[in-house]
């Protein structure tokens, strides 16, 4: 009775924890069949990249924080719920006054300007194996007339229904030779700063010294455009209250906690917990009513004040009334809340003017701009594919499907917070969390750190700026090379270096003992066995550590952690060489049964490498699965820990990795 009553107990205990167990089978991990089975697998998946402007070259900072993270995550998905179910899309940030400045630089009309550079950006990708459905632009003749303008300016008609476009006035730049408006890039004049020389500072910000100030303080400001003297005027705009949602864009980023990175969550939630500001002259009175108030947290800030933020606008409201029953005066610190949308620039998608008057030669400004252009590309795509362009709607209004973004940290407030406020602004009730057909928000929001090169922030005046053709071109690398390198560096924790020598120290190793793990076993088969994988015995030890190596890397896949798990690949590859030292396959003074049990498990590690590998390296693994004479469809999840068969021929070996060149190194 006693050892019954034990076991009902850990039974009990299993249960609670969701583990399903028999009474003759003890607790331990999932095996790899269940692992696999139990994968989110959405209906469909939308994946979308960082949009460059079309105004020069993709560079490695481009390669490595957007399009090489999300390609990686896009090849991950097509091999979770199949490729076609998975649309990977991107286009050129076309609009605004950057675009317009440079074409004017350049001397060329605006769209032959971007053209070139978006044909020659779309190269580049394609180059590095970025394999996009669709690479687009906002104000691309596929683009921007059939599906991007109209659609915005649905957004815009709905924002203004709910109330979620506010009117201010603010004073702009205004060149009174050319009679229009001038964004802050094309005002330049003596920083203010006292210790600072620059005579090229721009409108609020100067990139000598760091500082910013506002347009006021600017010394001698002159137009870039006519060289006039700009003057500050008045003028009207549309701005996007956020404030009005934050409770439901709260909520899914409060439930998004576990998947997303740490550095993202931080950076959101902070500015959805309400905050009230108190003087700090209070800060006794605001002690002995502490014990009173909901739930909170305090800390100094900027201007002798005290900030305290609440869980929620509930708790908030309540802090209001007793900081006002005590006299205590506060102040929203809510200046994130309020962005304005319209811009008096000519080079954009014009704003409604049947809504507003004071709207006539304004255009959106380029950040709502962007958010929403992954769904316009997403129709551009359809249609390609021959589909009704309608059908975006599966990606991005279906609660059975998935979206992913991959962007700078710097930028992860315009893809979350104004983001999330224009989607809720378009639902008939803004306050609810996204329904079925709803714009849903997205799963995850992959932010990636700045990309350093030997140490430095990229600079043409450095000599360390490096566009991805010149990595090809110039410096003669293979773009698995790279993107294997740039999938290692910790970008979605910190600012990372791209260093050459660990670069080239890295491309070593490949071009070695990982080619060799590819290598030895196809040169022993056609060697020894007659090209055909012999039969055998799978090594107990490599079955449980493949185990251990398909657990972390379904774990670290779905969340877009490459830089260790690729480490824990290499190790892995390395059970191909101890075999090799051990039991000698090529060897034929070796035993029999050993030499062919080693082949067996080297072929089982060689076809998991395969398929782990494949997102990061698709060239190279596409040319091993050559040699492995595999199907195109093994890149699935489900060929994980699938052994090949015995008596399966094998195909010639191939170049892999490439050896380093010592030219190369700088």
């Amino acid at each position: 009775m006693r050892g019954f009553r034990i076991w009902a107990i850990v039974r009990f205990r299993a249960k609670v924890s969701g583990i399903i167990m028999n009474h003759d089978r003890p607790l331990g991990p999932p095996d790899t069949a269940t692992l696999i089975k139990n994968l989110r697998r959405p209906d469909r998946a939308v994946v979308t990249a960082g949009m460059p402007y079309a105004t020069g070259p993709l560079h490695l900072g481009h390669l490595a924080g957007t399009h090489v993270p999300a390609d990686i995550y896009a090849r991950w998905l097509g091999m979770v719920i199949g490729r076609k179910n998975v649309l990977f899309v991107c286009g050129t940030d076309d609009h605004g006054s950057t675009s317009e400045l440079s074409a004017l630089k350049a001397g060329k009309p605006i769209q032959e300007f971007l053209a070139e550079l978006h044909a020659a950006q779309d190269r580049t990708l394609k180059r590095y194996g970025i394999e996009m459905d669709v690479y687009s632009g906002t104000s691309r003749e596929e683009c921007f007339e059939p599906f991007h303008k109209p659609l915005a300016q649905d957004f815009l008609r709905k924002l203004y229904k709910k109330g979620l476009l506010l009117k201010k006035v603010s004073k702009h730049w205004y060149d009174p030779e050319l009679k229009r408006y001038l964004q802050d890039r094309f005002v330049t004049g003596k920083c203010p700063n006292p210790k600072c020389e620059n005579t090229q500072a721009y409108s609020d910000e100067c990139e000598t010294c760091g500082m910013q100030y506002s347009p006021e303080e600017l010394q001698n400001p002159k137009s870039s455009l006519s060289q006039a003297t700009p003057v500050l005027k008045d003028s009207v705009h549309w701005w996007l209250d956020m404030w009005s949602v934050s409770e439901p864009m709260r909520e899914w980023v409060t439930k998004s906690e576990k998947f997303w990175r740490q550095a993202v969550f931080n950076a959101v939630i902070h500015s959805l917990k309400p905050t009230l500001l108190i003087s700090k002259d209070q800060e006794e009175n605001f002690k002995l009513l502490k014990a009173e108030l909901p739930v909170h947290k305090s800390r100094y800030a900027a201007g002798k004040k005290i900030a305290v933020q609440f869980e929620n606008k509930s708790d908030f409201n309540k802090a209001i009334s007793l900081f006002s029953s005590k006299s205590i005066e506060t102040k929203n610190d809510d200046a994130w809340a309020y962005r304005s949308i319209s811009r008096d620039v000519l080079w954009g998608i014009p704003m409604p003017v049947d809504l507003d008057p004071e709207m006539q030669n304004k255009t959106l400004y380029v950040w709502p701009d962007s958010l929403i252009a992954p769904i316009s590309f997403t129709k551009v795509a359809l249609k390609n594919r021959g589909e009704d362009p309608n059908n975006s709607k599966l990606y991005w209004n279906n609660t059975k499907s998935d979206i992913y973004q991959f962007l700078g940290q710097d930028n992860v407030y315009f893809y979350t917070l104004m983001q999330g406020a224009m989607w809720l602004g378009t639902q008939e009730n803004s306050q609810k969390y996204p329904d079925q057909g709803d714009y849903q928000f997205a799963r995850n929001v992959f932010g990636n750190c700045h990309l350093m090169v030997n140490g430095e922030k990229m600079s043409k005046s450095r000599g360390n700026f490096y566009s991805g053709d010149q990595m090809l071109d110039e410096k003669k690398y293979h773009p698995d090379q790279i993107r294997y390198y740039l999938a290692l560096l910790s970008l979605p924790e910190k600012s990372s270096n791209f260093d050459f020598k660990n670069f080239d120290e890295r491309n070593k190793f490949l071009a070695g003992p990982m080619n060799a793990a590819f290598e030895k076993p196809i040169s022993a088969c056609h060697s020894k066995f007659g090209g055909v994988i012999p039969k055998g015995e799978l090594d107990p030890k490599i079955k449980d550590e493949t185990q251990k190596i398909i657990a972390k890397y379904l774990r670290n896949m779905d969340r877009g952690e490459y830089s260790t798990l690729l480490f824990l690949i290499e190790n892995y590859a390395r059970q191909i060489n101890s075999q090799f030292t051990q039991y000698k396959p090529h060897d034929d003074r070796a035993p029999e049964d050993q030499r062919r049990n080693a082949l067996y498990s080297c072929f089982y590690v060689l076809k998991n490498l395969l398929v782990m590998l494949y997102p990061f390296v698709p060239s190279t693994m596409e040319s091993l699965r050559k040699s492995l004479n595999l199907p195109e469809n093994v890149f699935r999840v489900e060929e994980l820990n699938i052994p090949m068969p015995f008596d399966h021929k094998i195909g010639p070996k191939l170049d892999y990795f490439p050896a380093v060149e010592s030219s190369n190194q700088v």
